[in-house]
């Protein structure tokens, strides 16, 4: 916690003291004012930015950010690094992203890959395929080519939200909207699982996060009977015996009437990142509203479309064991 308090920290004043450097100007990149039990927006007015913003990955190292922007119908990965200097850049489309439909980021937990889902047509085929699972690697000239897992991942259908595991165990969605696992040995993935009606109901879930060590599992349901609203994270923790506990909602210091989606956690596990589309009432219509008001209201970040939250899961997760 402390690593992460004085990196969001020490971004926060390069931000805003950078003006002799030509880079972004803004307060709310990184807040400072870390959050604690209860939910707050991530960078307002920069990453939740107004757009549908989903899926944030954040570097090992902290020195770089991919997330996802959602406009119908496309969905673009959207890249932030950070210099050798510590100043960060502007946001940028990422060098792999930009043509074809690409979401959900996700670092391996050593930060040398990087997986993302994307319907982007296999080698030599020219024609757009189903969303599958892609990754690039990081390399000494930046990221390599998109590479496609292939089976027996992929499938003719839809795959979506990887996250791994420290031994290269694999969670994922499936097209039925299931949580599946794959587990890696001999250099190879073995036939995905799906997981325990501990996890799995009858209605749907996805976008599920491991923790690193597979100590525990936040996804969303609509599926469980203490619903908040149009679907909830819930966590559960792998027993002993390499089952799963029975689910259990966040609560509303993390979910809401409205849909919460897309979790992610910070590399050292203090810091739970999700999407959520609820609205804050920060916008609210003045009785005099004017054209130019209105266009503003439309890209401030309290619009109701997704904007990106993040949370301090530390104790939550101690007292939902």
């Amino acid at each position: 916690m402390k690593k992460l308090t004085f990196i969001l920290f020490s971004i926060c004043i390069l931000l805003v003291g950078c003006k002799n450097k030509k880079t972004i100007v803004n307060d709310n990149i990184f807040n400072s004012d870390l959050p604690e039990a209860v939910a707050k927006v991530f960078s307002p007015n920069q990453i939740s930015s107004g757009l549908n913003d989903r899926d944030l990955a954040i570097s090992p190292k902290y020195d770089e950010l991919f997330y996802c922007i959602l406009e119908e119908p496309h969905f673009t990965i959207v890249h932030i690094k950070m210099d050798a200097n510590g100043v960060w850049g502007k946001p940028q489309i990422a060098p792999f992203s930009g043509k074809f439909n690409d979401c959900e980021p996700m670092f391996s937990p050593d930060g040398k890959r990087l997986y993302f889902c994307s319907n982007r047509p296999l080698e030599n085929s020219g024609k757009e395929k189903d969303y599958d699972i892609w990754y690039v690697d990081r390399t000494p000239h930046g990221w390599s080519s998109p590479v496609n897992i292939g089976l027996p991942i992929n499938t003719s259908k839809n795959e979506f939200f990887p996250s791994l595991t420290n031994n290269n165990t694999l969670y994922f969605t499936s097209a039925s909207m299931k949580i599946m696992r794959a587990k890696f040995k001999n250099g190879k993935y073995l036939e995905p699982e799906l997981l325990s009606d501990s996890i799995n109901t009858k209605v749907g879930e996805y976008n599920a996060v491991v923790a690193p060590d597979e100590s525990f599992l936040i996804y969303t349901s609509h599926g469980w009977p203490n619903d908040m609203g149009q679907g909830d994270l819930y966590i559960s923790f792998k027993k002993t015996d390499e089952t799963w506990t029975k689910a259990k909602n966040l609560g509303k210091g993390v979910n809401s009437p409205y849909t919460e989606m897309s979790p992610s956690l910070s590399p050292d596990g203090q810091y739970l990142f999700f999407a959520s589309n609820r609205s804050l009432n920060l916008n609210d219509r003045s009785p005099n509203l004017t054209f130019e008001d209105l266009q503003k209201k439309a890209m401030h970040y309290d619009n109701g479309r997704f904007n990106i939250f993040w949370v301090d899961i530390k104790e939550l997760i101690g007292s939902l064991k």
